[in-house]
C-alpha cells in the first residue's frame, strides 16, 4: 500500500493531518491545509487539484502509517500474536497523537459510504488485516493450538469487534478498550484455543 512521496508531499500530508485534527472533516478546507503547510498554497495545487485528491492521498498516507505502527507477528505463537495485535489496537492509554490519528481514520471511514476511493482503501486495509489474522489462526489450527474453526470468519469477527471498540473509545467512552480486551481474551480462550 506504500506510496513513494516527495518531501513536499509528505509535508502536505502532515499539514492535512494537522488541519483535519484541528477542524474535523466537515470544516476542513484547502485554506486550512494551506495554513498548516509551511510552503505556498500554489504548491498544494501543483501536487493536488482538489481537496478530495489531497484527502484520497492522505487516506493512503494514514493507512501506510497504520501498517508501520500496527503489526501482526507471524513468528510468535498464534495466541500471543493475536493478543499482541489486540493490545496494539486497544492499548490501555492513547497519546494525543494516537487519538488524533484514530479520529482522522474514523472520520474518513464514515465518508467511505459516499466515496469510492476511500472505500477502496478501507477495503484493502480490512482485507489485508483479515487475511493476516486468518493466516495466524490457520497456523494455530495446524499446530493444534486452535480448534478447527473457519479462520477467515473468526478473523472478520475479531476485526469487527476491535473496530467497534475503537470507534466507541474515540467517540464516546475511553474505558471501553479495557473491557473489549478482556472480552476478546475470553473469546480467544473459549472459541479458538483447543
Amino acid at each position: 500500500m506504500s506510496n513513494a512521496r516527495s518531501e513536499t508531499q509528505v509535508a502536505i500530508m502532515e499539514a492535512t493531518y494537522e488541519a483535519l485534527a484541528e477542524h474535523g472533516y466537515a470544516d476542513l478546507t484547502i485554506q486550512a491545509i494551506a495554513d498548516a503547510f509551511p510552503k505556498s498554497k500554489s504548491l498544494l495545487y501543483y501536487h493536488y487539484e482538489t481537496k478530495d485528491a489531497i484527502l484520497t492521498d492522505f487516506l493512503s498516507y494514514l493507512l501506510d502509517l497504520f501498517f508501520e505502527e500496527v503489526t501482526l507477528d507471524d513468528e510468535a505463537p498464534p495466541v500471543e500474536a493475536i493478543q499482541s495485535f489486540i493490545e496494539q489496537l486497544l492499548a490501555p492509554e492513547l497519546t494525543e497523537e494516537e487519538r488524533s490519528l484514530w479520529v482522522a481514520l474514523i472520520e474518513l471511514r464514515t465518508r467511505a459510504a459516499h466515496n469510492d476511493a476511500y472505500r477502496e482503501r478501507f477495503d484493502a486495509l480490512d482485507a489485508g488485516v483479515i487475511d493476516a489474522l486468518a493466516a495466524i489462526i490457520e497456523r494455530g489450527i495446524e499446530s493444534g493450538e486452535f480448534r478447527d474453526v473457519d479462520a477467515h470468519r473468526e478473523a472478520e469477527f475479531l476485526i469487527d469487534t476491535i473496530n467497534g471498540a475503537v470507534i466507541r473509545r474515540v467517540t464516546t467512552d475511553d474505558t471501553v478498550a479495557a473491557t473489549a480486551r478482556e472480552a476478546l481474551d475470553d473469546y480467544i480462550d473459549r472459541v479458538l484455543v483447543a
